[in-house]
């Protein structure tokens, strides 16, 4: 190989060493800016609470944005909610607030024994419960009823008569104002670039090397 002909191909190695090194730096700047958000949060006046977090790396800060939770819970009374999947929304890269909802229902059932004292009777008892967070506020509605009917009859001057009684309650909570808390930034873990620059460095050294063997063989 001419002198003319190494120092090319010494110019192509050192452009590419350049050029992985550049983009490797550029993409380690870019992940270098996405975090895991962790938000507390609690609705006014209620045991209703929770946290959620999501990683904000597809937030350009721009218009109006949606994130999808990663993981979260909503707790209160006696049952908490996975809110995995619920929305962050931004505008113009500010945070607005958590969109979400859900609900359950519940449904038990008892008959007595034929021969327990006072029956044989049946209950049954029947919750359900809908609720909302819409970005600063939240809404619920729950309902309860139970019915208990004694299945007991007897006869008074030629009558059957049955003994029942049915108890309902029903909760409704309306735009109740929901503050959030930012308690944790964790950046995600990217590689150092000075190290990615070091491997292609490396790489392209050992791709010197075996041009070298060839030539020489």
């Amino acid at each position: 190989m001419s002198h003319k002909q190494r120092h090319r191909l010494g110019s192509a190695i050192a452009s590419t060493i350049l050029s992985v090194f550049s983009s490797v730096s550029l993409v380690g700047v870019d992940k270098a800016q996405a975090a895991v958000l962790t938000y507390n949060f609690q609705v006014e006046n209620s045991s209703r609470s929770g946290f959620f977090k999501f990683n904000n790396s597809s937030l350009t800060g721009i218009g109006l944005e949606e994130i999808a939770v990663s993981e979260g819970r909503l707790e209160g009374w006696e049952k908490y909610y996975n809110l995995a999947g619920a929305t962050a929304s931004f505008e113009q890269g500010a945070f607005r607030g958590l969109f979400a909802r859900g609900g359950y229902s519940v449904i038990n059932e008892y008959i007595s024994p034929p021969d327990e004292p006072g029956g044989p009777f049946y209950w049954i008892h029947e919750s359900y419960e809908s609720w909302s967070i819409g970005f600063t506020y939240y809404s619920s509605t729950n309902e309860t009823v139970h019915r208990n009917i004694n299945y007991q009859s007897y006869i008074d001057d030629g009558s059957i008569i049955t003994d029942s009684y049915e108890i309902y309650s029903r909760l409704i909570v309306r735009d109740t104002p929901v503050s959030y808390t930012l308690v944790n930034t964790q950046p995600e873990p990217v590689p150092e670039p000075l190290a990615a620059g070091g491997t292609a460095l490396a790489l392209a050294g050992l791709t010197w090397l075996k041009h070298k063997k060839k030539m020489a063989a």
